[in-house]
């Protein structure tokens, strides 16, 4: 693939669905890279996740996202063997002729509570140069199993098998975010996946309750459910600092700009509800 097609290509899918090129041209680079993951010797130990697993899911025209979200699993992660990881994942170009070189490792704790690197990348096509993160977390507590995943390449008839998280664990951890962190959570596009996921997509109250209960354990929030809804949900319904935070995430992002920030909090009040009703009923048997 030469720049003038790169560009071209990027410029006129994000025009149909009305996305900025840069964001296209980044999503197409971490395409790519997704692609080097699947068809290496750690095509095992990488489990996807994050916006870019909901991007892969659902379309990048209804879910955007700056880097990769991933969790490793299998070995004891340490920075000098994620380094030589990514030595090896990027010693080769691409089929389009694409090198990645990789900028910096940083050891993170991230907001999702697990602590792991954030590696910083550019993608090189001859005289482009395009910037992303991909971030690695490590320890994370995982239910129901691992999905396998089939990544559908952009502008290509081809799909790549990747592990994933199932769909009740990204919500588990979404809700763990709002509710621990209430009006502290700057996060606005977990208010976004977890209004849009439910519509989606269909979800196992039952599997999603095990998560939540699972995940909120894991974090050290031991008490009932109720207890952390309770607490929170007003405060998020009247924080008018979130409703700015809101109305700037849709404002720049056209698949979010006809939801109010009121439909959010409804979203994440109904999969509250249900999974609280969920532990209700369990704890009365």
């Amino acid at each position: 693939m030469t720049p003038t097609q790169f560009t071209a290509k990027t410029r006129n899918l994000a025009k149909s669905i009305g996305l900025n090129a840069q964001l296209v041209q980044r999503h197409f680079m971490m395409d790519r890279l997704v692609e080097q993951i699947s068809e290496s010797k750690y095509k095992n130990d990488f489990i996807l996740k994050g916006g870019f697993l909901l991007g892969s899911k659902y379309g990048i025209d209804r879910r955007t996202t700056i880097d990769i979200d991933t969790t490793f699993r299998n070995s004891k992660l340490t920075k000098e063997k994620l380094k030589n990881i990514f030595k090896e994942l990027t010693s080769k170009p691409t089929k389009e002729g694409i090198v990645f070189s990789v900028q910096e490792i940083k050891e993170t704790r991230e907001i999702d509570f697990y602590p792991g690197f954030q590696i910083k990348l550019i993608a090189h096509l001859e005289k482009i140069r395009v910037p992303f993160k991909l971030d690695v977390t490590t320890g994370d507590s995982i239910y129901p199993e691992v999905d396998i995943h089939h990544h559908q390449l952009m502008f290509e008839d081809k799909k790549v098998e990747i592990p994933a998280y199932p769909t009740e664990q990204i919500i588990a951890e979404k809700l763990s975010a709002t509710f621990s962190f209430g009006t502290d959570n700057s996060r606005l596009k977990d208010y976004y996946d977890l209004f849009a996921i439910p519509k989606l997509e269909n979800i196992d109250m039952k599997e999603l309750y095990k998560s939540v209960r699972n995940t909120f354990t894991k974090r050290g929030d031991n008490k009932p459910l109720s207890f952390y809804y309770e607490r929170e949900i007003e405060k998020i319904k009247g924080s008018d600092y979130l409703e700015k935070l809101w109305d700037k995430y849709r404002s720049v992002n056209s698949f979010a700009n006809s939801i109010s920030f009121a439909d959010t909090v409804n979203g994440v009040a109904y999969l509250m509800q249900n999974v609280i009703k969920i532990e209700n009923q369990e704890r009365k048997q």
